[in-house]
């Protein structure tokens, strides 16, 4: 079974209900419910800090839903590393601007 790689833009998408693409992400997420999910210590410090400057209660939100993630066993997060870090970089240069990561 193929792992589903959960990035920021997934993160952010299935907590702001009002996200155009919450929807889209609850799908697949459903469609995918068999599949584990992988994601980074990277990213959950990205989701947290896109909700940084958000009204209180979203931020609350957040943090909580990190926590959730790293307590989830169907959740295998992947610890930062130089390494994780110099691949991330890595991927970033091959990336062109547009939109959310």
């Amino acid at each position: 079974m193929t792992a589903l790689f959960a990035d920021t833009f997934h993160w952010i998408a299935m907590a702001d209900f009002n996200d155009s693409a919450h929807q889209r992400a609850l799908a697949v997420t459903s469609e995918r419910a068999d599949s584990p999910i992988v994601t980074t210590d990277e990213v959950l410090a990205e989701y947290l800090t896109f909700f940084a400057t958000a009204p209180d209660q979203m931020r609350r939100k957040a943090l909580t839903n990190a926590q959730r993630i790293l307590e989830d066993p169907g959740v295998r997060v992947v610890p930062q590393s130089r390494d994780s870090f110099l691949s991330g970089m890595s991927l970033y240069g091959g990336h062109s601007r547009g939109g959310r990561s």
